[in-house]
């Protein structure tokens, strides 16, 4: 629910300035500004959250989080009822901040709650409800941008995004209050006061291990997505067609990631098989280049993605799963929110140089596929670094 929130507002905004209330607001490309905003509270914040996360229950933690969901998805409401763009905004740099604290509570406590013979499988169950969370938030977001936009001069539709995001985050209030219940690992722990000193601390740790190597397959994975995400905003024009199928590729594109990590979960069998991350990132390499140099067609795109996605989300498990195993337990939630730093590092930057080589690309923007696939290339490379790690760890 909180993915679903986070795609709702996010994926909405993005409509709504490249062609909707708000248009031109941030300029041409200007999704990727929002895309930006919406990471860089996991750059700053990361470094507290995972100490945290150590130092208390991280089921304490998950609940405070998603309790501080609903006014935040309140406030993004009020912005477009009032029409004011930065209450929404603001909205959604809080409501990444309250992600942020929440994230290494969610990934952290996999391990705690299952065997470690089926963290593979556990993450995979993971991604797939997560992926169809984040189907529903577009698909929401696709069907409200296109109801706004079709009766611009009635004023209750703008009512519309703030009853589907305080429903969304009331539902995963409910639902989180389901956890098992979970003791502190390390309640010694001691969060500093400068958190990214932490990173500094955890970097050093993991260059030391094949953690490292592993953050920045990951890291690769979302600089991929977050740059084919905005691809897919603007195919809208190129297409010619509405956002509510945009709002379907993409929803096709969370089906496909879903299929591909549940997938990558079963095929592992109780291990962590780096194989798959490598065969997947290899098929994605041809699928992204593909959709880079074929002509655009509505049928192509949808096609071509859902393979992207599938491969991704193959790609992805293994390497989640490998993180989470390799981080010691009294720190693991300080490792991953480390990994997650520089996951939405890379995210922030790819967001900022879509928004500044944007331009270079004029009315093609298919073309960014192209370089894409150079980028998964380069997962491919990491994944054959990662072998000798995962044989050791098998054994």
């Amino acid at each position: 629910m909180g993915a679903a929130n986070d795609n709702i507002l996010k994926t909405l905004l993005s409509f709504a300035v490249v062609r909707g209330m708000w248009e031109g607001k941030l300029g041409e490309g200007g999704q990727g500004l929002i895309a930006l905003c919406l990471f860089v509270p996991f750059i700053i914040f990361s470094g507290w959250a995972g100490p945290l996360s150590d130092k208390f229950s991280k089921r304490t933690i998950a609940v405070s989080m998603k309790c501080i969901e609903v006014p935040l998805a309140l406030l993004g409401g009020l912005g477009f009822v009032t029409g004011y763009f930065w209450l929404t905004a603001i909205a959604m740099v809080l409501l990444a901040t309250q992600s942020t604290f929440f994230a290494p509570s969610k990934y952290g406590m996999i391990p705690e709650i299952v065997d470690e013979r089926n963290v593979s499988k556990a993450n995979g169950l993971l991604n797939m409800f997560t992926n169809i969370a984040v189907i529903v938030g577009m698909l929401i977001a696709g069907i409200l941008s296109d109801s706004i936009n079709r009766s611009s001069t009635e004023h209750d539709v703008l009512w519309f995004p703030l009853v589907a995001m305080v429903g969304v985050s009331v539902i995963g209030l409910i639902a989180i209050l389901w956890l098992p219940k979970l003791r502190a690992v390390n309640p010694k722990r001691i969060v500093p006061v400068n958190g990214f000193a932490s990173y500094a601390i955890s970097l050093k740790e993991m260059s030391k291990t094949p953690l490292l190597r592993a953050a920045i397959a990951w890291a690769n994975f979302y600089f991929i997505a977050t740059v084919a995400l905005l691809i897919v905003t603007e195919l809208g024009v190129l297409l010619h067609v509405s956002d509510s199928i945009i709002s379907y590729l993409l929803a096709g594109l969370g089906v496909s990631v879903g299929i591909g990590s549940l997938s990558a979960g079963f095929i592992s069998k109780g291990h962590i098989n780096i194989r798959i991350s490598r065969y997947s990132a290899f098929a994605m390499v041809i699928a992204l280049f593909l959709l880079g140099i074929m002509p655009p067609s509505l049928l192509f795109m949808s096609i071509g993605l859902f393979v992207v996605g599938m491969t991704a989300g193959m790609y992805a498990v293994p390497i989640q799963s490998l993180l989470q195993i390799l981080s010691v337990p009294e720190r693991r939630g300080q490792i991953l929110a480390t990994t997650n730093a520089m996951s939405f590092s890379f995210m922030a930057i790819a967001s900022l140089l879509y928004w500044v080589g944007r331009s270079l690309f004029g009315d093609a923007p298919q073309h960014i596929f192209i370089v894409c696939s150079a980028i998964a290339a380069l997962c491919w490379f990491l994944t054959m670094k990662l072998h000798i790690a995962v044989v050791k760890h098998e054994q």
